[in-house]
C-alpha cells in the first residue's frame, strides 16, 4: 500500500515537473484581435514579443483561428530556445498548414 503511494507520488511529481519546463521560462498567450488571433510570447510576465498578425505575410492579416497562431508561437518558442532567430518563413507557415 505504502509502496503505490509513494510510485503515485513520484510519478504526478515527474508530470508537473515536465509540464512545467514545456517552454522554460517562456509563455504564450494568444490575443483576439478585431479579425482574428495573435500572440504574445511573454518571459517573467513582460512581453518580449507582440504578434497581432500572421508574420511574413505581406498586409496585416490575423489568425484565423487559436490553433494556428499556438502553432506559429510554439515554433516562435522553440526557436528562441535553441538560440535561434525567431523569424518565420512563409514556407515554415505553409508546412504548419497556416491559412492566410
Amino acid at each position: 500500500m505504502i509502496n503505490k503511494f509513494w510510485i503515485s507520488l513520484f510519478c504526478t511529481g515527474i508530470l508537473l515537473i515536465s509540464c512545467g519546463k514545456k517552454h522554460g521560462n517562456l509563455e504564450i498567450k494568444i490575443t483576439r484581435q478585431n479579425s482574428g488571433y495573435g500572440y504574445q510570447i511573454l518571459k517573467k510576465q513582460k512581453i518580449m514579443i507582440n504578434q497581432p498578425f500572421i508574420p511574413a505575410i505581406q498586409g496585416e492579416k490575423s489568425f484565423k483561428n487559436e490553433t494556428d497562431a499556438q502553432k506559429t508561437a510554439d515554433l516562435v518558442v522553440n526557436k528562441i530556445e535553441k538560440y535561434s532567430f525567431p523569424k518565420i518563413s512563409i514556407h515554415e507557415l505553409d508546412s504548419m498548414k497556416i491559412e492566410y
